[in-house]
């Protein structure tokens, strides 16, 4: 009797492994207008229930109600719809906007019982957004899609600190021919500890100058107390770095940067970070910011107009504590430096972390030399190999004209 239960044990075990996943079809499917009701009818009797909060509670009530099947996909037709507080989106979730969708950042709630939040979306199931310390690692939420069809937009309305999407210990998330436009100071998409990302073929443009300049369109961290870049309390605060993340065929326009990391945790690489194939066209400071990546690729990207009018020596790749580098085929245009690497230590929060230094090999500075410049103050890249020392102990690799 023991054999054979441990015999159907084992047969279970192998067919659980073999069922594949559902796929998008699979889950309920929805369409909504803006005039559309909340799919829970209670919700229109709440007393914060008004003109401003409306399309909040829309979507809320269908991530809820996603959350209970187990997935699902909402399909949102031409129209504005104001988002004033976060709409928690769980796992198996696809939001498809069809062509003339205009998100817009509602920036009033209409009621003294809340205010309104400063993010549009958060990757958390709903059930769990008001709990503390509930994901690690990648266990969070996982197979999220937002899809652009035709036109699409996200309007921050520049409101002070914003963040259209924050993604966090989750796995496969697309973010997909998407307009976002009008940051202020705080990013489009916020991303740590994720698995497995697509951004692609978005436009990130208009951004007003943050105090530091350092703003980035995509931010890539790690949840880390101490450095304060992440303050979702349902994280474990677990310093796990992002892996396997591409960020291909976008437009980055009249921005602090473009991507990049601004605090690092000791120890922890974000990697197999890809970055191909954009447009960077104006940034305030170094177009992408490196920091603490292993393995990234960058290539065959456009950047021009780097920090124009700005002063200092910015570059169109920064990079600090980066191994393996491979940056190569980027076409660089009016800035002060094309690339330049050297070691790094937090400043502020996180600073009681050691010096985070690079490791590049000669095979990697060789392929560093495809990456072309045009009108730029230099026209090679600086590798810097000791800290806060940039007059020597320097190897130059020499870009394409072009």
């Amino acid at each position: 009797m023991k054999k054979l239960i441990g015999c159907l044990a084992v047969i279970l075990f192998i067919c659980t492994l073999q069922m594949p996943e559902k796929t998008e079809a699979a889950y309920p499917s929805y369409v909504i207008s803006p005039s559309t009701a909340p799919i829970n009818k209670a919700m229109t009797k709440y007393s914060t229930y008004n003109s401003s909060t409306k399309h909040y509670y829309v979507l809320r009530s269908y991530m809820e109600e996603f959350e209970k099947k187990g997935g699902g996909t909402l399909i949102l037709n031409a129209g504005t719809y104001t988002i004033s507080n976060t709409v928690y989106v769980p796992s198996n979730v696809t939001i498809r906007f069809k062509n003339g969708v205009k998100i817009v950042k509602g920036t009033v709630s209409g009621t003294s019982q809340f205010t309104a939040a400063k993010s549009i979306f958060q990757l958390i199931r709903p059930s769990r957004s008001g709990k503390s310390g509930v994901y690690g690692k990648y266990d969070g939420e996982k197979n999220i899609s937002f899809i652009g069809e035709g036109t699409v937009s996200v309007d921050m309305k520049k409101y002070r600190d914003s963040i259209a999407i924050i993604a966090g210990h989750n796995q496969n998330v697309t973010v997909q021919n998407i307009r976002f436009y009008n940051m202020n100071s705080g990013h489009f998409i916020e991303m740590d500890a994720n698995y497995k990302a697509v951004i692609k073929n978005n436009t990130f443009s208009g951004s007003a100058a943050s105090a530091n300049l350092n703003k980035e369109a995509i931010n890539l961290d790690t949840p880390d107390k101490s450095t304060q870049g992440w303050s979702q309390k349902w994280s474990k605060y677990d310093r796990t770095p992002n892996k396997n993340v591409l960020i291909e065929g976008n437009t980055f326009k009249n921005l602090d940067r473009a991507v990049g990391t601004h605090k690092y945790s000791e120890g922890q690489y974000h990697e197999g970070i890809v970055i191909r194939k954009n447009t960077i066209d104006g940034t305030r400071r170094d177009a992408i910011r490196v920091m603490n990546w292993s393995n990234p690729v960058i290539e065959n990207n456009t950047i021009r107009n780097v920090a124009v009018g700005m002063g200092g020596n910015y570059a169109g790749i920064l990079a600090s504590g980066v191994k393996n580098p491979t940056f190569r085929n980027n076409s660089i245009e009016n800035a002060s430096r094309p690339i330049q690497i050297f070691p790094w230590k937090n400043d502020g929060p996180g600073r009681q972390y050691k010096v985070t230094y690079d490791v590049v090999s000669q095979a990697n500075e060789q392929v560093m030399s495809t990456n072309k410049v045009r009108n730029t103050k230099e026209s090679f890249i600086r590798i810097n190999k000791d800290y806060n020392v940039y007059d020597r102990n320097t190897d130059i690799v020499y870009c394409q004209k072009y």
